[in-house]
């Protein structure tokens, strides 16, 4: 009984702890994103950023250091589906802020 509780604790606690862990540009772009330009980040505050494709959609992703992100200033300054915005759809995951012209990117990214 007390194996059996220890792996379970054990496992638990390796799931929490890769999910905790920031992604990298080269875990995206393993994942389908295909880097074109990279984006002025120190005026958002984010540790870097790049715009490209994903998903058959034109993005943006943002890494930043805040464990706080949909709260900070800068995402929730972005707008979605207004006349003055060119993003559809925004999304966090882990340390990433993507913004997307499409719906499938954030999906793929929640993958990750």
């Amino acid at each position: 009984m007390y194996k059996k509780l220890s792996m379970i604790i054990f496992v638990f606690c390796v799931a929490c702890s890769s999910n905790s862990t920031d992604l990298t540009f080269a875990e995206l772009e393993a994942a389908g994103f295909k880097k074109e330009q990279q984006q002025y980040f120190q005026l958002v505050g984010a540790t870097n950023a790049w715009s490209g494709r994903w998903a058959n959609e034109d993005i943006e992703i943002y890494t930043f250091d805040d464990p706080d992100l949909e709260n900070a200033p800068f995402y929730k300054s972005i707008k979605v589906n207004t006349n003055d915005s060119r993003w559809a759809d925004k999304c966090v995951h882990r340390n990433v802020v993507l913004l997307s012209n499409g719906e499938q990117a954030c999906k793929r990214l929640y993958k990750l």
